[in-house]
């Protein structure tokens, strides 16, 4: 089984020796069927026969399926190998979260014992009444003779 990435660019590489026909004007492809989706990834073949073909990150891909190899050769049309593939992520994580520890935290309480003489008694708090003001009719021109008398004073 054959694994490509979701989350990362693939490449699939592999050498190939071809007779009867010239490498140079042979060309590769890759076709991924997976998830409802027909995706097809032409390569380059060098004169040595080594074919590269480049792949971009698969995240449209939702599962596994099947990917095969296609060569064309001038006018001869060869499938010289395929396979299952699965689709994995190149990087993961892992996050284990560990519950608090309930810690139980005791409460010692203190107690104050007063000793008032016998024949004390308590005061009372005696409040100060406080003052109103009255509503008036006081105007602005009151206002005025007010501070005119003052600075007259002065």
């Amino acid at each position: 089984m054959y694994t490509l990435y979701s989350d990362k660019k693939n490449i699939f590489e592999c050498d190939i020796q071809l007779e009867g026909a010239s490498l140079s004007q042979a060309f590769a492809r890759v076709i991924v069927e997976g998830g409802g989706l027909n995706l097809v990834f032409n390569g380059h073949i060098t004169k040595d026969g080594n074919c590269r073909i480049e792949m971009p990150k698969l995240n449209m891909v939702n599962e596994g399926g099947e990917m095969k190899l296609e060569v064309i050769a001038e006018d001869m049309y060869f499938n010289p190998w395929n396979s299952q593939f699965e689709l994995k992520k190149s990087k993961s994580i892992t996050v284990e979260v560990k519950q608090p520890t309930k810690k139980v935290v005791k409460e010692s309480k203190a107690s104050v014992k007063v000793n008032i003489p016998r024949g004390t008694k308590p005061q009372k708090k005696v409040s100060k009444p406080t003052k109103t003001i009255k509503e008036s009719n006081f105007t602005k021109q009151d206002l005025k003779k007010l501070l005119l008398k003052l600075r007259s004073q002065d």
